[in-house]
């Protein structure tokens, strides 16, 4: 079997990723920008209970850019080590659930293999970087000591004042984004960015006009960088309903008192926009409330991360930059290919010879 090569052939490759959780939406029209001589995709196939198939041959796959069949120039079925960025939010909102979260990472790195790599990065108002490259066991102390930013506590009533709750306005969860882009990139190895959280920004408080803001500057740059990035961002979300428009109300007085609220919570700009930009990195979102979820959750990325084929081809010349879509289809019946869209070719850049003066 031939293992799909990446230094060598690779000038810069197109990692492509599938969403194989049952029931999960087909991703809107992912784009990579790459300069290109091979295309290369990283496929699960599942049969029609949502169990990953294993055991195909080159000769099973078919491969299409813009509905024109494509040359499989590359096969590999072979698993490869896994690098695991785990990145979790201490933020408030997550401050209940933190020492479950804490569970779950480490069942975790108990399922990596000796030649698993883990770093681990923590974000609330700030993001930090708390180790660098490490196996499993190296890293369990760290995540141990984790704990949840330090916030104010909400006070409570009495007859001469009115008490407050907190919150949550620490979540920033963009530049968390923007961190794991910027400082996990490689062109020869794939690097997957588990993300323990909610998946809720608040770094623009709760006034839906500053979120919307928010959205349309950081988080569209944050979309940019998911669609050129090499990261696959497989979120394990924490399904908590956070609302958002007016600050909590103050807390009541120990008097009674009659309320009458009409309407709904506003829509949150930023909840749909989370899971956009994990489509456009080629991961998929695993959620939950419960710690037996949790713990399916890690199993689920796991076994996503661990069946991948690996199917090559290179793509027709061109000299436009253009957008490129994308279908793998299995050649066997009652078996379902999740895959990217797309992409945006770019003509690979060839270094100019020299001229005599």
């Amino acid at each position: 079997m031939e293992i799909l090569p990446r230094r060598e052939l690779i000038s810069v490759a197109l990692t492509i990723t599938c969403i194989i959780a049952a029931g999960f939406p087909a991703a809107a029209q992912e784009v990579i920008r790459v300069q290109t001589e091979l295309v290369s995709l990283n496929v699960v196939v599942m049969d029609r209970e949502g169990r990953r198939v294993s055991g195909l041959l080159k000769e099973d796959f078919e491969v299409f850019e813009d509905d024109s069949r494509q040359e499989i120039t590359h096969f590999s079925a072979d698993e490869r080590p896994l690098r695991l960025v785990l990145v979790f939010d201490l933020s408030l909102s997550m401050e209940a659930v933190l020492p479950t979260v804490k569970q779950g990472a480490l069942t975790l790195l108990g399922s990596l293999r000796q030649d698993d790599e883990v770093s681990i990065v923590s974000f609330a108002t700030d993001v930090r970087a708390l180790s660098g490259w490490l196996k499993a066991e190296q890293a369990r102390d760290i995540i141990n000591n984790l704990e949840a930013e330090p916030h104010p506590q909400p006070q409570a009533s009495t007859i001469f004042r009115h008490g407050w709750r907190v919150g949550d306005g620490n979540t920033f969860l963009y530049e968390a984004f923007q961190y794991v882009f910027d400082h996990f990139k490689s062109g020869d190895d794939r690097i997957a960015i588990i993300m323990f959280s909610d998946g809720v920004d608040t770094g623009a408080g709760r006034d839906v006009r500053m979120i919307k803001k928010r959205v349309d500057g950081i988080g569209k740059e944050v979309m940019r960088q998911a669609q050129e990035s090499w990261g696959l961002v497989y979120p394990i979300r924490y399904k908590t309903e956070q609302i958002i428009g007016d600050l909590p109300a103050a807390a009541s007085r120990p008097f009674p008192s009659i309320a009458l609220h009409i309407g709904s919570a506003p829509a949150d700009p930023g909840r749909g926009f989370f899971a956009k930009i994990v489509a456009a990195s080629g991961g998929a979102i695993f959620d939950w409330t419960t710690r037996a979820d949790l713990l399916l959750a890690v199993g689920n990325v796991l076994a996503d991360l661990r069946s991948q084929y690996g199917v090559g081809y290179r793509p027709p010349l061109k000299n436009e930059a253009s957008f490129r879509r994308l279908k793998v289809r299995v050649k066997r019946p009652n078996l379902v290919v999740r895959t990217r869209e797309g992409y945006i070719y770019r003509q690979p850049v060839r270094p100019r010879r020299a001229t005599s003066p």
